[in-house]
């Protein structure tokens, strides 16, 4: 019984760890969209994100920054960059 216990207990933990390092991966990737959007316009962020396997789903660039939102499957995620100065 103690088995069964520590199987469902273990591959619970596998399944959270895998959706927390999902989450991080689709945060980082805004993260770096919104920079190479920022630095190299929205053609760098496109390239970046065909690298990335994830889908632009909002980008908008102004004079003072870039916004992006991205999604990989479920999993959504949104991040910011400004221009320095």
């Amino acid at each position: 019984m103690w088995l069964a216990f520590t199987c469902v207990g273990v591959s619970l933990i596998a399944q959270a760890t895998d959706v927390v390092q999902r989450r991080a991966f689709v945060q980082e990737s805004a993260d770096s969209i919104a920079v190479a959007a920022v630095i190299g316009g929205t053609n760098t962020a496109q390239q970046l994100e065909q690298r990335l396997q994830v889908t632009i789903t909002q980008l908008t660039i102004t004079d003072e920054g870039a916004e992006v939102e991205v999604q990989m499957g479920e999993y959504l995620a949104t991040s910011s960059a400004s221009r320095g100065g």
